[in-house]
């Protein structure tokens, strides 16, 4: 239970467990860009797909925060 909070009340919560999918997200993102300017090929489809995931991540986001 929560000790000493009212019931209802938000319990703290780890650094880590906060932000650890901004840091995901973020060497995602750092992954892509190098992809980007790296090379042809595999790299543009690899750069695709994390830069592109980071917009499927932000639309399910936004899309689920009516639900709570």
């Amino acid at each position: 239970m929560n000790a000493g909070l009212k019931p209802g009340a938000p319990t703290r919560q780890s650094s880590w467990r906060i932000f650890r999918w901004p840091l995901a997200m973020a060497l995602a993102n750092a992954i892509g860009l190098v992809a980007a300017l790296v090379g042809d090929g595999w790299y543009d489809l690899i750069s695709w797909a994390t830069l592109g995931g980071t917009i499927v991540v932000m639309i399910v986001a936004w899309r689920g925060r009516g639900t709570r």
